[in-house]
């Protein structure tokens, strides 16, 4: 199998810190975000990997040298569209598609038995930032804006095993009203047409990286894991 891990956000929301560098390149312990991330896949026996670049993408060159494949997105267009970018890469039925700016412990050795499509998630007791997933029985039913009402649920952890025919229906995903092409409005058009995707729930600990307490909660999480 192939993954493709997305690399190339501006980080707005870090932007003192992202000024000088893409965010997947901000430092958990020893290691930037995107080698752990990269660092997992290998551990699970994907080694064939795409990392979509962007904003300051020689930096990520810089890091990860020829180690990856390197696809660029010259406009930031959304995560849907980051994805279409690696289009040529994959060559096979199914990939693993990840988000590179989120830190987690779980090492998906049981996400990658489960026959695609799938998705990972996590519970959080707030899910106001992120928009929930409803599921049900296992399987997705939808994927649910942001609402500014404080329920628990479970997110998107941004990890997927995607069939190849998603780069079809990312061609027919439209704008969403941040104006951007969105991975979650597609998967949302794979429910609707009778795609069925299994929920995987993600254990211990995970965080997206979007704010600076997001990246000490990350941090203070992998000193205690040492």
């Amino acid at each position: 199998m192939k993954a493709v891990v997305l690399g190339a956000g501006l980080g707005k929301r870090l932007s003192s810190v992202t000024a000088k560098m893409p965010k997947v390149l901000l430092q958990i312990g020893e290691k930037t975000l995107i080698e752990h991330n990269v660092d997992k896949l290998r551990k699970i026996g994907i080694n064939e990997i795409a990392v979509v670049i962007g904003y300051k993408g020689e930096m990520v060159r810089e890091v990860l040298g020829t180690s990856v494949t390197y696809c660029e997105q010259g406009e930031q267009l959304g995560t849907a569209h980051a994805f279409l970018c690696a289009a040529n890469f994959i060559d096979e039925p199914y990939f693993l598609g990840m988000n590179g700016d989120m830190f987690f412990s779980d090492p998906l050795v049981d996400f990658v038995k489960l026959k695609p499509p799938a998705v990972a998630v996590y519970h959080m007791e707030d899910t106001s930032r992120y928009g929930r997933m409803e599921i049900k029985s296992g399987i997705l039913e939808s994927v649910e804006e942001k609402i500014d009402k404080k329920t628990s649920g479970f997110v998107n952890a941004g990890v997927y095993l995607f069939p190849k025919q998603v780069f079809e229906l990312i061609r027919k995903t439209p704008l969403s009203s941040r104006r951007e092409y969105e991975i979650t409005d597609t998967v949302q058009i794979m429910i609707n047409q009778g795609l069925q995707f299994k929920v995987y729930k993600l254990k211990n600990f995970w965080t997206d990286v979007a704010y600076q307490t997001d990246l000490e909660r990350a941090r203070n999480y992998n000193v205690v894991r040492i």
